[in-house]
C-alpha cells in the first residue's frame, strides 16, 4: 500500500510536515565541500517537495520524483524544479545524469536492491547517493512523560506499518552494486509546534494515514482523540514546545 496516495494524506503531508530540511542540506553542502553549485541533482520520492526545494541551494538544475500524483499536485516552486510521477525503482531519466541523488525519509518504503541498481543508472562516475531520515524519537524539551506516552499510548493505539529498517548498510554488502558506504553522520532538529500543529504533523505519519485507510478511524476521531491526549503537554493551545528529533545521513558514493 502506497500511504502518501490519497488526496487527503498529501494535503495533511503539505500543511503539516516541518520543514528541516535546509538545514540537512547544510551538512551535506559541508561534507562534499560543494564550493559552488553541482549541476544536476535528483530527489526522490520528493513527497510535496520540502526536500526538493532544499536542494535548489546546492543544484543549478533540480527534479524531483515521487509515485503519488496526489503529492506533486501540491509540491513546492514548480516553477524552479521539474516534478514527474515515477516509483523509486523506475526512474524516467537517461543514464549518468546525475551529480547527486537524495532520499528524504523514504528509502525503507523501496525495493532497496532495485532502487540501487537504478540509482548507479543515474549517478555519474564518484557522483554521489545521500539517504538522510529525520525520525520522530518523541523527545519534547523539558518532558520526558512526552516519550512514555509516545511510545506506550499513541504507538499502541497506531501501530507502524511494516517497512524495510533492516537493510545491510555496509562496504560488503554495497560493492557489488558499484557503491562505496563512505560514512554516517548523526544530529538532531529541533521544531518547535504548538499543539494543533502536532496534531496535524501526527495525521501526516503513516501510522495513522494506514489506520485510517482501513476504516478503523476517521481523520475527525483521530484529531479529537490527538486534542484530548496532547492537552497534557501543553498549558495553552497556541503555547510552542520543542520537538527533538533524530537525523541520520548516509552518504554513498558510485564508484566508477
Amino acid at each position: 500500500m502506497n500511504y502518501f496516495q490519497p488526496r487527503t494524506a498529501a494535503e495533511r503531508y503539505s500543511k503539516g510536515r516541518p520543514d528541516f530540511h535546509s538545514n540537512t542540506i547544510r551538512h551535506i553542502k559541508d561534507y562534499l565541500h560543494l564550493d559552488k553549485k553541482l549541476d544536476n541533482a535528483l530527489d526522490i520520492a520528493c513527497g510535496t517537495g520540502l526536500s526538493t526545494k532544499a536542494l535548489l541551494e546546492i543544484a543549478t538544475h533540480v527534479y524531483g520524483t515521487d509515485s503519488s500524483q496526489e503529492m506533486l499536485n501540491l509540491a513546492a516552486q514548480p516553477d524552479k524544479i521539474r516534478y514527474a510521477v515515477a516509483p523509486a525503482e523506475q526512474q524516467p531519466f537517461e543514464d549518468s545524469r546525475f551529480d547527486l541523488i537524495t532520499v528524504s525519509s523514504g528509502v525503507h518504503w523501496f525495493d532497496i536492491d532495485r532502487f540501487l541498481a537504478e540509482t548507479n543508472r543515474l549517478l555519474k562516475p564518484n557522483a554521489w547517493l545521500v539517504l538522510y531520515e529525520n525520525h520522530f524519537i518523541a523527545e519534547m524539551a523539558g518532558n520526558d512523560n512526552f516519550t512514555n506516552w509516545f511510545f506506550a499510548v499513541y504507538l499502541k493505539k497506531f501501530p507502524s506499518p511494516p517497512r524495510n529498517n533492516a537493510y545491510a548498510w555496509t562496504t560488503e554488502n554495497l560493492a557489488p552494486k558499484n557503491f562505496n558506504f563512505v560514512m554516517e553522520e548523526r544530529f538532531k532538529n529541533a521544531v518547535s509546534f504548538t499543539k494543533k500543529q502536532l496534531a496535524l504533523y501526527f495525521t501526516t505519519q503513516s501510522n495513522i494515514i494506514a489506520a485510517v485507510e482501513k476504516n478503523l478511524f476517521t481523520y475527525e476521531q483521530v484529531e479529537s482523540w490527538l486534542n484530548q491526549e496532547l492537552s497534557f503537554f501543553f498549558d495553552k493551545d497556541d503555547a510552542l514546545q520543542t520537538i527533538r528529533y533524530g537525523n541520520w545521513i548516509k552518504y554513498l558514493q558510485r564508484a566508477c
